[in-house]
């Protein structure tokens, strides 16, 4: 029980809960002076309590993450002409170990994954994503491969496709790799909850190739509501924040 409490006390002085603790001794400090300012830390309040907390959390990514069920090698028949495709999920620009930029976790979990894969199907891979601008950083997709390559897969096997943007560029540059070698059939692997953004684009540019989702990455537990899942935490935020990127990009491409 005290641990319990412990945790629940760190949720309202770490970030963002530090911020909800902020607004209501505001709150309280203006009890009896200006109404409209209480009102405005209330709103401010409830805001990011809700867009902080677990239950909002599987509301706005869970839709996403469940689009697609996760895939399997199992009981299934392969042809000889597949193409995995992952895509970059961003770079750690200039750091301490790599002034070149590093691999984002994000990033990390799709190759990983993508490295799996191969392991199972042995199809090339394309690796796909370009460079920040105004930086020194490699191309996201140069790093990814030397990845896999320390990872053991054989340099032969990974198509390189270093200009690469933003999802629609990934689709299409990943298109001219797959008519290159010649494959009948797609692997996309991204993060689950960007793939119904990622997919949809992908099957727009692939033309009559087969687009096989392959979703990996999941921000959230299937677990029952606890809790935990009613007090505000960084994890959350950042998985309602990602699901808003989402939505927002969905929206955009639709109305393009």
């Amino acid at each position: 029980m005290q641990i319990i409490f412990l945790k629940i006390l760190s949720s309202f002085f770490e970030v963002p809960g530090i911020f909800i603790t902020l607004c209501i001794v505001m709150f309280f400090y203006y009890l009896k002076k200006e109404k409209k300012i209480r009102k405005f830390l209330l709103i401010i309040t409830l805001i990011v309590y809700i867009i902080s907390s677990g239950w909002f959390a599987r509301i706005m990514v869970y839709p996403l993450e469940n689009m697609y069920p996760p895939f399997s090698t199992q009981g299934k028949m392969f042809s000889k002409n597949g193409l995995l495709v992952v895509l970059g999920g961003g770079m750690n620009s200039n750091v301490p170990s790599d002034p070149t930029g590093d691999l984002s976790e994000i990033s990390f979990q799709r190759i990983y994954n993508g490295f799996l894969l191969y392991q199972n199907l042995k199809y090339p891979i394309v690796v796909t994503g370009g460079k920040l601008p105004n930086t020194n950083d490699s191309p996201e997709a140069l790093k990814m491969k030397e990845t896999l390559v320390r990872l053991g897969v054989n340099p032969s096997d990974i198509l390189l496709e270093p200009k690469a943007a933003n999802t629609s560029e990934n689709a299409r540059y990943s298109a001219e790799k797959a008519k290159e070698v010649g494959a009948e059939k797609v692997y996309l692997i991204t993060s689950a909850i960007h793939m119904p953004r990622s997919f949809s684009i992908f099957k727009k540019y692939m033309n009559d190739l087969e687009v096989v989702p392959v979703p990996v990455g999941y921000l959230l537990s299937r677990n029952s509501l606890n809790w935990y899942d009613f007090f505000p935490s960084i994890s959350s935020l950042r998985a309602v924040s990602m699901a808003w990127h989402e939505y927002a990009g969905m929206i955009f491409y639709i109305t393009k």
